[in-house]
């Protein structure tokens, strides 16, 4: 969910210097063992309180949910899941800080951008929690879908598409992940064992990072647009263009990570 890498080639730094990067991503147990830690309890606490009014109940209900209860089946929907994600991340975040940790620059996948985001400057932490619950709100009410990790590269993975499959993501060389509806899902996965190439279904509710997002991007755009956007204090990368964040890319990467 979250990770350190040692060298940040920062712009207008020395590109020798040893600089702290975080990464911010999106699986991984949500609370894990830092609740023994008062400083993360109490930005958990007050992310919960502040995200309330807009999801109707307490989050963390459903964060301390004991397993097979209904309560932690609701976590695995979208419109709790990605609130939970950011809590948790943006918490871990300010742990971090607290040990005096500074990062140098920020790269965020998914939600784990929206993180960065925060980190950074960009959003405040309302509008951040105010966004993530809008977007995930968004994407609940659209169709489920499915996700397949795919041991093969970005080329090769392209040759074998089908309609209404998508690359939503690329993780490593020969590691990449296609999303789209369940039953498209299906038949690319037989698709792929009929050549002997082996897929993992994701944990996902959703077809996330697909043409199945579309719908709701123009909604979100003017979820984006409402809140007010400053430029990075902190360098962080867009996971949609693969470089540094401007002020002028600021809109375009807040409703592209619903989709890219």
């Amino acid at each position: 969910m979250f990770g350190l890498i040692a060298r940040a080639v920062v712009p207008g730094r020395d590109p020798m210097s040893l600089e702290q990067t975080w990464l911010l991503g999106v699986v991984g147990n949500l609370v894990g063992g830092f609740l023994g830690y008062a400083i993360f309890r109490a930005d958990v606490d007050d992310c919960c309180v502040a995200l309330m009014p807009h999801l109707g109940r307490d989050l963390r209900e459903l964060l301390h949910a004991a397993e097979g209860s209904a309560e932690a089946a609701l976590l695995r929907e979208t419109q709790y899941t990605q609130p939970a994600l950011f809590v948790i991340e943006y918490a871990l975040a300010r742990l971090w800080a607290a040990w005096s940790l500074r990062p140098a620059a920020l790269i965020g996948h998914s939600i784990g951008e929206y993180v960065a985001a925060c980190l950074a400057g960009v959003f405040s932490l309302d509008d951040a929690l105010a966004l993530v619950v809008a977007r995930g709100r968004l994407m609940q009410a659209l169709p489920p879908g499915a996700m397949l990790a795919v041991p093969l590269t970005e080329r090769d993975l392209q040759a074998l598409l089908i309609e209404g499959v998508s690359i939503a993501a690329i993780n490593g060389p020969e590691l990449c992940v296609v999303s789209g509806p369940v039953h498209a899902i299906e038949s690319f996965e037989q698709r792929l064992t009929d050549r002997g190439i082996t897929g993992r279904r994701l944990h996902t509710s959703h077809a996330f990072h697909s043409a199945m997002m579309d719908p709701v991007l123009d909604a979100f755009r003017e979820e984006v647009e409402r809140v007010e956007r400053r430029p990075p204090a902190v360098p962080f990368i867009s996971n949609v263009t693969g470089t540094w964040i401007t002020a002028e890319s600021r809109l375009m990467s807040g409703c592209a990570t619903s989709r890219s």
